[in-house]
């Protein structure tokens, strides 16, 4: 509905320099919302074609807006990394600031030295301290190898793409209007004369959807095509998530067992 709103207004254009085809477009429309008017239906195998792609592209970003989330739980850090990404251009700094390992460790350490490594809280404390400094550490590599081979890649991929197909698409849907205003012209015409020059525009309109149609029908297919390759960027993600468990769970297992002893 948004898209045809978009198509609408690019078709009629502002209210005082409103054109026979806007108008036309414009009445094709409420007659169409009003069942008065015959609408003609894009085939099965396009209309599939497209609620995919538009599916793709609804759940890509969904799910783009998830991970960014997941990967930086933190609003504030969040928005000044977006503001740092689109506006400023520094990029994200989603890798080098403090992150909560980090802050643990650093307060377990600093409580240990305090109170004393020859106690046996001290030790513990200065123990687990360290291990979660190295949990930090590691956790900001994880952070910048997800945010480059997964986040990044996978939130820009058929942006572009999806973007001409959205413009394709509307002109798709006034090509659609064009042709039926036409044929709803030639349904009323009163004499042979009238006939003759609707029948005519309707020739011309049919040419013009149809190559519209067509245009629209490649990008679609492509972008339909290429959605299989956002599986290599869930793939990078899940090696990352592997590799960082696996790591802290054997620095973990390591200082578990040395404080056990």
């Amino acid at each position: 509905m948004e898209d045809f709103g978009n198509s609408l207004k690019e078709g009629l254009g502002s209210l005082g320099s409103m054109s026979i085809k806007g108008f036309d477009r414009a009445k094709q429309f409420s007659q169409e919302k009003m069942g008065s008017a015959v609408k003609t239906e894009y085939d099965q195998e396009f209309a599939a074609l497209a609620a995919r792609v538009e599916c793709t592209k609804n759940t890509i970003n969904n799910t783009s807006n998830a991970s960014r989330n997941f990967i930086q739980p933190n609003v504030g850090a969040r928005l000044e990394d977006m503001f740092n990404e689109k506006v400023t251009g520094k990029g994200s700094a989603i890798d080098k600031r403090a992150s909560y390992a980090d802050l643990l460790g650093s307060a377990m350490k600093n409580g240990g030295q305090e109170i004393g490594e020859t106690t046996q809280v001290g030790q513990s404390l200065v123990e687990g301290g360290a291990t979660f400094e190295r949990i930090g550490m590691l956790e900001r590599e994880y952070l910048s190898d997800v945010y480059t081979k997964f986040f990044k890649p996978f939130s820009n991929h058929l942006q572009v793409e999806w973007g001409n197909i959205t413009t394709e698409k509307r002109r798709l849907e006034l090509a659609r209007l064009d042709l039926d205003a036409a044929k709803a012209k030639v349904r009323t015409a009163r004499n042979p004369e009238i006939m003759q020059q609707n029948e005519q525009k309707v020739r011309e309109s049919q040419a013009a959807f149809d190559r519209q149609f067509e245009q629209t029908k490649i990008l679609l297919t492509d972008a339909d095509r290429k959605s299989g390759e956002f599986c290599h960027y869930l793939e990078e993600f899940i090696r990352s998530q592997m590799n960082y468990h696996e790591q802290a769970h054997k620095m973990l297992e390591e200082t578990y067992n040395k404080m056990k002893q």
